[in-house]
């Protein structure tokens, strides 16, 4: 009797914990398709649910509904733009700004496989659509109105029950609407379903300052009237920089500065770290085989490591040996050869995604040569990897090169980094580059002592390699994860600008 309690418990557990499993699955893997005014959307990044929110890659999602999403880096924030709509997020932050006001969101803006994602049930509300989940063929259903109207086109399976019963009409209702006599409906017939009054937002607001009231968002617009300081007001849109208000002058856009939205809530969250710390590549296709190398004479561990493109510590590791180990002729070594597998890449423009330390420091091997091409202007010049272990030290390899890479940092060099591709033996690789050489005199025999080295390097070796190129010294390229020589730190910076040139958007 005992035993059988037990084993009935025993029962009951296991499947309340496949149970539990099997929500948990579908909570975070569960792929739901999205139709936005009866279209599919199109997006080779899948849909994810995060905290019960489903987020949707933000660029694909705000062009299908008529707007634009873009990122700013300098303040970590990612804009939703429709109409005259704005919702602003910072990164991993779940408190967002609709048109200046600080409202709680589902979930944060969210970086998943190198793509922004936004929860898309909240950002269609805000920015006046509507949205529906059909449950039994998982799809969300998002409908910007059309005059006062939501337009439903009938799918497979349809009935006018079923259509009734998701969208909360009847079916009479549905069936006065379009003027039908019957109940019969075909796939592809398009249906008035309800009268729908989009949301719209009035914000509580005052002037801080005298403000000019404007005709349009902008300037150069028509002044209508003007503002004393705390004259109250109610925000109603925004375009940029500039509001769109209702003031008891009448109605217009007054600039940013000349106004402050009433708060609710605080946002004192700090910015995300996502940038500052490690980000996981997939390394599992990933595998190391070994050759064998006979020392020739004038050889030393340092100059066989750069030989054959391996760190010297790991090659003094596959031989059982130490860096400062000595070595004879015609001894034979082994050798690691890392073969990288190549990884998918959103669109054939973009490059590779590498952790440096992992795996791109043995394709741009020290000596190698790659074509860098500016993602921005699609300007190119020819530069080689010289030395560096933390990130490569790079030199261009011709005075050619050298002027046009200095031409694509504005004409000057600087510590701006920028996102490139950098084109090796047929691969194609994300990368950051640093505009400034530093720490060598172009036509100084390479490591020989100078003064007044690049950048302010004062007295020292002269890490110049490449004589008669027209650089003095050698410049920055990060691959992911890559580490600053200052301080073997992360840089966010260089981080943010890897990933925008393996397609983040």
């Amino acid at each position: 009797m005992h035993t059988g309690k037990r084993f009935t418990a025993v029962i009951i557990a296991l499947v309340v914990t496949i149970s539990l499993m099997g929500t948990s699955y579908a909570e975070t893997s569960s792929i739901t398709n999205i139709m936005i005014n009866n279209q599919p959307l199109s997006s080779k990044t899948a849909n994810v649910y995060q905290n019960g929110a489903l987020l949707v890659p933000a660029k694909e999602y705000m062009n299908s509904l008529g707007g634009t999403f873009s990122y700013d880096s300098s303040t970590m924030t990612g804009i939703l733009r429709q109409g005259e709509n704005e919702i602003a997020f910072r990164l991993d932050n779940s408190i967002a700004r609709l048109n200046g006001k600080y409202i709680q969101a589902p979930a944060p803006l969210k970086i998943v496989e190198n793509r922004f994602m936004i929860p898309a049930q909240f950002a269609s509300e805000k920015l006046g659509a509507e949205s529906y989940m059909k449950v039994s063929k998982n799809i969300l259903l998002v409908f910007q109105p059309v005059d006062g109207k939501i337009v439903y086109q009938v799918m497979a399976g349809d009935s006018l029950w079923v259509i009734s019963q998701l969208f909360g009409t009847s079916i009479n209702a549905i069936k006065q609407l379009n003027n039908l006599t019957s109940d019969s409906i075909f796939i592809g017939q398009k249906l008035i379903i309800k009268n729908c009054t989009p949301f719209s937002s009035i914000l509580e607001a005052k002037t801080v300052k005298t403000a000019t009231l404007r005709s349009g968002a902008g300037f150069e617009f028509t002044a209508l009237s003007y503002l004393q300081a705390e004259t109250a007001i109610n925000v109603i849109g925004k375009s940029g920089e500039w509001y769109k208000v209702v003031t008891p002058k009448g109605n217009g856009y007054l600039y940013h500065t000349t106004l402050s939205v009433i708060q609710d809530l605080a946002d004192n969250t700090a910015n995300s770290t996502y940038f500052s710390r490690e980000i996981q590549t997939d390394t599992s296709k990933n595998f190391v085989t070994y050759s064998q190398y006979s020392v020739q004479k004038g050889d030393n561990l340092w100059s066989i490591a750069e030989k054959v493109g391996v760190p010297v510590n790991e090659l003094a590791a596959a031989n059982n040996m130490t860096s400062s180990s000595v070595i004879y002729l015609g001894q034979e070594l082994m050798i690691p050869v890392y073969n990288i597998a190549v990884k998918s890449t959103p669109e054939p423009q973009y490059g590779e995604i590498l952790d440096w330390f992992k795996e791109a420091q043995y394709l741009f091997s020290v000596g190698k040569t790659g074509k860098f091409i500016d993602v921005e202007t699609g300007k190119s010049f020819m530069a080689r990897r010289t030395m560096g272990a933390s990130h490569s030290d790079t030199e261009t390899v011709s005075a050619l090169d050298t002027d046009i890479m200095k031409e694509i940092f504005g004409g000057s060099w600087n510590w701006n980094r920028r996102s490139f591709i950098l084109e090796i033996e047929g691969r194609k690789f994300a990368v950051s580059v640093a505009g400034m050489p530093h720490a060598g005199v172009d036509g100084v025999p390479y490591l020989q002592n100078v003064s007044g080295r690049s950048d302010n390097w004062g007295y020292g070796p002269n890490y110049d390699r490449i004589s008669g190129n027209g650089m003095n010294g050698h410049f920055d390229v990060y691959f992911l994860n890559g580490l600053r020589h200052k301080d073997n730190n992360l840089d966010p910076v260089h981080q943010l600008k890897v990933l925008i040139a393996g397609g983040l958007q």
